[in-house]
């Protein structure tokens, strides 16, 4: 059902902390990346694979403390203000992580500014980095051996991120996905193309109060061309 069914609004007083259990991706198996699916441990493990991507994940972790929307714009206008809007991404999919709802607050509360940091233009930037970045739970990945499965991939995260309506159906208003392989100008990007239908649905949120509980960021994780078909130089 694509229909809104109520404005979204996050309340401005938000708690510190965690995620809770529904964004926390725990007891998903089919709907990971298929790289990330071929190894033990999930989301945390992936992010230890190497010092680089460990050393990045606690780094970003530290720099996100903020517990109020006040807190979180003013670490993210710091960040900003050193001029280079990827670290303002990375930030914000930290912020996400963390505390959900503190994340579209802090969006609504300053859209002129944020919104060209989680989507266009430095969605471009970070589709290029896409894999470098700590993963986080957020998104939804369908590979090539799941065809013919697809609806089992949905419905492992829907259980995992999503709430459930009255007659037991999940409750989904709007889905966003690609297969990465026309990200911005910028080429077959892959699965690194994920920031795409995420960034998407922020902008749905903030602008049309489409409810980010009920969405579904998806990428059909089928590989990608070789280095001359994308500017991140991917195989």
């Amino acid at each position: 059902r694509l229909e809104v069914k109520a404005e979204y609004r996050p309340p401005m007083s938000c708690s510190s902390g965690r995620a809770p259990t529904s964004t926390s991706g725990k007891g998903r198996s089919l709907s990971l990346p298929h790289a990330v699916q071929a190894i033990a441990g999930g989301f945390a493990q992936w992010n230890a694979r190497n010092q680089e991507t460990k050393a990045l994940w606690q780094q970003m972790d530290r720099t996100c403390t903020a517990t109020t929307v006040s807190d979180a714009l003013i670490q993210v206008r710091a960040i900003v203000s050193l001029g280079h809007l990827i670290w303002a991404y990375a930030y914000m999919r930290v912020l996400y992580d963390k505390n959900m709802e503190l994340y579209y607050a802090t969006l609504l509360a300053a859209p002129g500014e944020l919104l060209p940091v989680v989507y266009t233009p430095t969605v471009g930037e970070a589709c290029q980095k896409f894999g470098k970045l700590p993963l986080y739970p957020r998104g939804c990945y369908v590979n090539l051996t799941q065809r013919g499965n697809v609806l089992a991939v949905l419905q492992d995260y829907a259980k995992a991120h999503l709430q459930k309506g009255p007659d037991g159906m999940y409750l989904c208003d709007c889905i966003v996905f690609s297969d990465g392989g026309r990200i911005l100008g910028l080429g077959d990007l892959g699965a690194w193309g994920m920031g795409i239908p995420i960034g998407k649905l922020d902008l749905y949120t903030v602008c049309a109060g489409v409810d980010p509980r009920r969405t579904m960021p998806v990428l059909l994780d089928i590989g990608c061309t070789d280095a001359s078909g994308n500017t991140a130089k991917l195989e």
